[in-house]
């Protein structure tokens, strides 16, 4: 079960904190199985990330595609917030990210807060599951860092025109954050294992 309960607790640690006033192109589908289906593709796609700008694409292509309906988001103020804080998760979340970014220092701020303890939390989620290889972890906290930068583009498209960018970004991660824990609660069973491998640049899905 991906109890993020267990890590944020009642999301004190969102809650109480104050607020700042290429190869990438796998579909997103909205529910069903084919969105099972594509948030495993960009999970594993993410997972391939080699450097900065490939994962700020990666991103920029994920906040496009889940705010279709409001074309130009991805490229607004509040757009690019987001794909900050999002880059935080992810290299925060994913040790293949991380390891591929090395020793990018990100800028301080409530912004890189948000991001670092959203991935802190997502990577810590699937600690407790048991017959999960590293690699089938990791590829997990891939698919939740997908869910998470979904949710939150989709609701931070939404926001009203004139809104402070930075607090747009940072309170749709939270939000996304606090649905991710109430799906991990109400959601009963083993994390269901993606088995995967790497050839080379590149990560094959297994049984897709």
């Amino acid at each position: 079960m991906h109890n993020l309960d267990r890590v944020l607790g009642p999301q004190q640690m969102f809650n109480e904190m104050e607020y700042e006033t290429g190869p990438f192109g796998a579909e997103f589908e909205s529910d069903g199985e084919g969105a099972m289906l594509n948030e495993e593709a960009l999970a594993a796609e993410l997972l391939t990330v080699s450097n900065e700008e490939e994962l700020e694409q990666f991103l920029g292509g994920l906040i496009k595609k889940a705010a279709s309906g409001i074309s130009s988001f991805a490229k607004s103020s509040a757009g690019k917030a987001l794909g900050g804080v999002l880059k935080q998760v992810a290299k925060t979340a994913l040790p293949t990210v991380g390891g591929a970014l090395g020793s990018l220092i990100p800028i301080p701020g409530v912004g890189t807060a948000v991001g670092t303890m959203a991935g802190k939390a997502l990577a810590s989620a699937l600690e407790f599951e048991t017959g999960l290889s590293a690699e089938d972890r990791e590829f997990e906290v891939a698919k939740q860092v997908v869910r998470l930068a979904t949710d939150a583009a989709r609701t931070a498209a939404q926001a009203p025109a004139g809104a402070n960018p930075a607090a747009v970004a940072m309170q749709a991660v939270k939000t996304a954050m606090q649905g991710a824990a109430g799906a991990g609660t109400a959601a009963g069973g083993q994390a269901q294992s993606g088995r995967w491998v790497r050839r080379g640049r590149h990560i094959v899905l297994l049984g897709v």
